[in-house]
């Protein structure tokens, strides 16, 4: 599976395909297909305490999308990471509406379901948002009164690096990752 990362402003840290992650962070970007938990210990099974991972399945509904964002505030705020509360919410608001515009309504013919999921670790909170749809995020660059448009560019100015991977069988999770202010 590739893995394929975008750090922020653009910037590409050499390798061509390689992930410009660290190895800490390869299992959640290469192999998070998200199944959906069937046990509490999810988490564990991907490699990540329950104490440092949470997930929550959401649809195109607006009350589904205002119950990711309350969920995003309070397991940042639950890890002690208050600083990072802001941005994270603004980055998850950012990918999981663009799964609800691309790959959620109307994604054969159905409302369909996608996945959140944070972890924090080594020195970083990354979230992952996995949905059906397998074609790879595009940052645009709108015209400056454009209404729409520049959700990827707000995720490349608030993480140090973000991107793409696609699952199996049909579908992509897209991560962001945002350094916590001591790691």
């Amino acid at each position: 599976m590739t893995a394929h990362a975008v750090e922020a402003l653009g910037q590409t840290s050499g390798g061509g395909d390689a992930p410009a992650l660290p190895p800490s962070h390869r299992h959640l970007s290469e192999k998070s297909a998200l199944i959906p938990p069937t046990a509490p210990d999810w988490g564990l099974a991907l490699g990540i305490s329950t104490a440092d991972f949470a997930a929550r399945a959401f649809t195109s509904t607006p009350a589904s999308l205002e119950n990711v964002r309350r969920f995003v505030r309070e397991t940042i705020s639950d890890w002690g990471l208050n600083a990072l509360a802001a941005d994270m919410t603004i980055v998850v608001n950012e990918l999981t509406t663009n799964a609800v515009q691309h790959a959620l309504n109307g994604y054969d013919g159905t409302r369909g379901k996608a996945w959140l999921g944070i972890a924090r670790t080594g020195g970083a909170v990354v979230c992952a948002v996995t949905d059906p749809s397998t074609t790879p995020p595009t940052r645009r660059h709108p015209e400056q009164l454009a209404e729409s448009g520049r959700g990827l560019l707000v995720v490349d100015a608030l993480t140090s690096q973000w991107g793409y991977t696609p699952t199996a069988p049909d579908g992509k999770t897209v991560w962001a990752r945002i350094p916590t202010p001591h790691g």
